[in-house]
């Protein structure tokens, strides 16, 4: 018998739209809690997608499974409503955003019902109804009395043809996504929070608040999403310093994380809207090309400024900068890579050890200055430096020899060492490296006739110990590479060969022959190119300072630069307080009123929520569309009842989703967002799931939310999502993303009518690893309503046989062993989300029950399959696949005869008794080596194993006639007989 989904999926979902007790957690239970969560969807006009069906069956799957350990589990929806895409289908079509909104709400609802997702309903939340945004608006009230949200001007991307403000996912290549017009950076006062005062921990009356940080340290998140955390913050500790400027009283003022390199500095970047520009304007003798850079850069968003892979800039002719640490004249220019709010607006560039900098420099021909040499300390092995050694330091030179005419080159086996490198040799004094590279050359290899030479990379130090010296040796080495004219040759001296043999090796084999530190290093140059060195090392061409190790340099260069008043330590971060306003009306009102008499007033709590007015026109002016709403715009001030106008700006969506996990405590309370008491009970999230695409702001933001609220008495945790998973992607069948304009996505409603909600579940958790980005497979979907086919017809039998026949058996101990394995497996894969095995052990366990040789209990009856003796074990069958497959498990139980939900019953536990098996494989050795292996009963002795053991021919051979000295056994594992 199939399983017929259009027969049974509509029946149970109306079923469990009746018993709501199956999904809807309980206030006053004594169960321990669960809260379950997903990211609340945008209801978009198009529908639920695959990608969501993937995620809400992950945490459908493990709320069910919650709820049957015991657990009072609370797994609510809602809906992140506002926003921009129906504002502005609003603006195209002249609908009200309203009633698109919850069009598109009650077309969502309808799809995650025909899916079996068991969500609270009862706690549905819509942020764009004035019930919820009522506490958006607290929460900004909340924010403005505290100090932690105030207004000043800032950048925005600006479409003059739309007469409006762009978010940066809305400008392509510099121009407005919607009608293509260029985009330019226009200054406007906007609203911000203080996200950036809860970077770092802090302690007031309420205890201590963990910061944005080191909060990260004690959940249980993928390390992927905490880097990108930490990476958004951006914490770098470094120093402030002042450059001079040559013939002006002016300074120019930078930050840097690697002080340290300063000496390689050869030109300094300004962002190219620093003050310095206009103050250094009669110097400038290219203003006119300046100021065009200037206003092309207006065009471009941060961002793409930020990710632009070509980095671009203009000198400052007429304009030089002292490097106060060796009193050098470097060129100042501006580039738009450089962004004014971040730092101090300047960068110092050291193009040797800054990838950036380096391309820039090649760009525009710029010296390239090392000041740091990588350092190659050998610590083990034969070479490792020896502390009772002397240390003899030394100048030497690698030279690569190339061929004259093949592209190979001259490699030295040192066979004594087993060392393989380059021609090598010392630098002797009034020699420079390039002459000692020449001279090597003839020496160590006889070739007489050199056409070229060209340095390779920059200075190297290595440290290790010179066995055909006996001492430590530390060597400063620089690299040439040396090509042959011709063939022309001399033996070389036996003395310079002794110690090794010469051989040619291929170019592309190079970097797999040579065997020493420092000569690879150079090999990857030859191979690669020349690149920046951006690690630490060792200083070298810096004073004073040349020899000490970047972190001691950055130490006393830090101190140096306090001593004489240049600079000091400062942490900077990049993250920048929080822009929430929106010259939108589809989102929250900001509960703000201007005052001519009184300035800014926050609105009187009670009168809250500010609705959005109805008299609105949606066409682009430049300003929000409520500000000719004269029903909203006009009021009287709260604080001495003067004409007023209120705040036009909405809030950004953001702020409506930073706090919603908290409304799904005490969603219907009217007097607060959400009592303490339900805080306490429900927070915070214990399992949080959505895509990595939100690994940044979404949850930046609400972990912002939940520490201002901690701070403020409010709640008493630090973080609101003790666990977070994302799911992967689904991608289309031909692997790319799935979307509208190649036409490949694939619609959920479309595959539960043809296979039904239970396959589309199965198959989404089956593609593979939950965190993974996978391509989807009509094809597959087949398999897994095979294996629900054959589930219905396995249960479907049992009921039959059972019915007529209550007392046979045709199962055994063996299945229980595989039943319990099985238990135990779907139990901790479920814990781990690794969905996808726990099904195929289900698979597994099912096509074990199905048996080659029919049953043949009598002459009137036979099945297919084995069946457990005890009813109860059949069941722990079932209730495994109940929350991967709710529909049709449901179904079936009530075939078994029952008159309430298999949700209502417990998981099954494991009986330990069964996870053994009853043959095992043992080794048996003689002497310690392997000479037999045996399958035994699981419990057997060492004197029964000994006796099967010796009377193995393959053992015999090792023992007969021999004296056994001794038995070793290891039980589950071997035996070894001793003779």
């Amino acid at each position: 018998m199939k399983y017929e989904p259009k027969n049974i999926e509509k029946k149970w979902q109306d079923r469990w739209a009746e018993q709501i007790e199956l999904s809807e957690a309980k206030e006053n239970s004594k169960d321990p809690k669960f809260y379950c969560l997903d990211m609340f969807p945008y209801p978009s006009g198009a529908g639920l997608h695959v990608g969501h069906v993937e995620n809400y069956t992950a945490t459908d799957i493990y709320s069910r499974f919650k709820r049957l350990n015991g657990f009072n589990v609370l797994h609510p929806i809602g809906w992140d409503a506002f926003g921009l895409p129906a504002e502005n289908f609003a603006i195209k079509n002249g609908t009200h955003p309203d009633k698109t909104t919850h069009e598109n709400i009650q077309n969502f609802i309808k799809q995650i019902k025909s899916l079996g997702i068991s969500y609270d309903w009862s706690r549905e939340i819509d942020t764009s109804s004035p019930e919820y945004y009522k506490w958006t608006q607290w929460f900004f009230l909340f924010l403005y009395k505290n100090g932690l949200a105030y207004k000043k001007k800032a950048k925005v991307n600006w479409c003059d043809s739309c007469m409006t403000v762009l978010a940066n996912e809305q400008v392509e290549d510099g121009a407005c996504e919607r009608c293509k017009n260029q985009v330019v950076q226009k200054d406007l006062e906007q609203w911000f929070f203080k996200i950036t005062d809860f970077i770092e921990d802090q302690e007031n009356e309420n205890g201590k608040i963990l910061g944005l940080i080191s909060g990260l340290d004690g959940i249980d998140w993928p390390n992927s999403t905490k880097i990108a955390q930490k990476n958004w913050i951006g914490k770098s500790e470094g120093v402030e310093f002042d450059f001079e400027i040559k013939n002006s009283d002016q300074k120019l003022k930078v930050f840097t994380t690697r002080i340290d390199t300063v000496f390689g500095i050869t030109y300094v970047v300004a962002s190219p809207e620093h003050a310095i520009v206009e103050s250094l304007k009669s110097q400038i003798t290219n203003f006119n090309e300046v100021e065009k850079y200037q206003k092309e850069s207006k065009k471009k968003t941060d961002l793409e400024r930020m990710e632009a892979k070509e980095k671009t800039g203009v000198r400052l002719k007429g304009i030089e900068i002292i490097n106060p640490f060796n009193g050098e004249l470097v060129p100042l220019f501006i580039g738009d890579y450089v962004l004014s709010q971040y730092g101090t607006g300047a960068v110092m560039a050291v193009p040797a050890h800054d990838e950036r900098d380096f391309e820039f420099a090649k760009k525009y021909d710029l010296p390239i200055k090392q000041s740091i040499s990588p350092l190659f300390k050998v610590t083990h092995g034969k070479d490792a430096v020896r502390d009772e050694a002397q240390t003899v330091r030394r100048k030497t030179v690698v030279a690569i020899v190339k061929h004259w005419s093949e592209d190979k080159y001259y490699c030295l086996h040192w066979e004594k060492f087993d060392w393989k490198s380059f021609v090598i040799g010392g630098v002797e004094v009034e020699e420079s490296a390039e002459e000692a590279a020449i001279r090597e050359t003839k020496e160590e290899t006889g070739y007489q006739n050199i056409k070229k030479v060209s340095k390779i990379g920059g200075e190297v130090h290595s440290n290790f110990f010179a066995e055909h010296k006996g001492v430590n040796r530390y060597a400063d080495t620089e690299c040439y590479l040396v090509e042959l004219e011709n063939e022309e040759h001399i033996e070389p001296d036996f003395e310079n060969v002794k110690n090794h043999t010469g051989v040619w090796i291929e170019e592309k084999a190079l970097g797999d022959y040579v065997n020493l530190n420092v000569h690879q290093w150079f090999a990857g140059i030859l191979r690669s190119g020349e690149t920046a060195y951006t690690e630490d090392g060792v200083l070298i061409n810096s004073g004073k300072f040349t020899d000490l190790n970047s972190e001691d340099a950055r130490e006393k260069m830090a101190e140096w630069l306090e001593k004489e008043g240049i600079g000091k330590r400062k942490i900077n971060y990049k993250l920048r307080d929080w822009l929430v306003s929106r010259q939108r009306y589809w989102g929250a009102p900001i509960p703000i009123i201007y005052c001519e008499k009184c300035g800014e007033v926050a609105e009187k709590e009670e009168n809250l929520p500010v609705l959005l007015p109805t008299d609105v026109d949606f066409k682009p002016t430049g300003e929000s569309p409520l500000v000719h709403s004269k029903t909203f715009h006009d009021v009287t001030c709260p604080n001495c009842g003067s004409a007023a106008r209120r705040e036009s700006d909405t809030m950004d969506t953001f702020v409506c989703s930073s706090w919603y996990y908290l409304r799904f405590a005490d969603p219907k309370n009217e007097k607060e967002f959400a009592s303490k008491e339900n805080i306490k009970k429900w927070m915070p999230v214990d399992l949080y799931m959505g895509g990595a695409e939100h690994t940044v702001l979404h949850l930046l933001y609400a972990r912002f939310f939940t520490k201002a609220l901690k701070k403020f008495g409010y709640v008493e945790f630090d973080e609101p999502f003790l666990k977070l998973r994302h799911q992967g992607m689904i991608m289309a069948e031909d692997g790319r993303k799935m979307s509208k304009s190649l036409g490949n996505i694939v619609n959920p409603d479309d595959v539960v009518a043809e296979f039904g909600a239970d396959s589309l579940r199965l198959y989404e958790m089956f593609m593979g690893p939950l965190e993974e980005m996978k391509a989807w497979n009509t094809k597959n979907m087949v398999g897994l309503k095979r294996f629900l086919d054959k589930t219905m017809d396995f249960f479907n039998e049992f009921a039959n046989f059972k019915l007529k026949y209550p007392v046979a058996s045709t199962g055994g101990n063996i299945k229980l062993r595989l039943l319990n394995k099985t238990i135990k497996k779907v139990t901790e894969d479920i814990e781990s989300f690794r969905f996808n095995t726990a099904i195929s052990q289900m698979m597994i366990l099912l096509n074990e029950m199905r048996d080659s040789n029919t049953n043949k209990v009598d002459e009137e009856i036979s099945v297919g399959y084995d069946f457990f003796d005890n009813v109860a074990d059949m069941e722990k069958m079932l209730i495994l696949l109940a929350p991967f497959a709710p529909h049709m498990a449901e179904e079936i139980w009530e075939k078994l005869g029952h008159s309430e939900s298999v949700f209502l019953q417990s998981w099954p536990e494991v009986d330990e008794k069964y996870l053994h098996d009853d043959e095992i494989e043992m080794v048996v050795q003689v002497n310690g080596k392997v000479r037999e292996r045996l399958m035994v009963a699981h419990d057997v002795t060492q004197d029964e194993l000994k006796e099967t053991a010796l009377e193995s021919e393959k053992v015999k051979v090792f023992t007969d006639g021999k004296e056994i000295k001794k038995i070793i056994f290891v039980p589950g594992k071997l035996i070894n007989i001793v003779v």
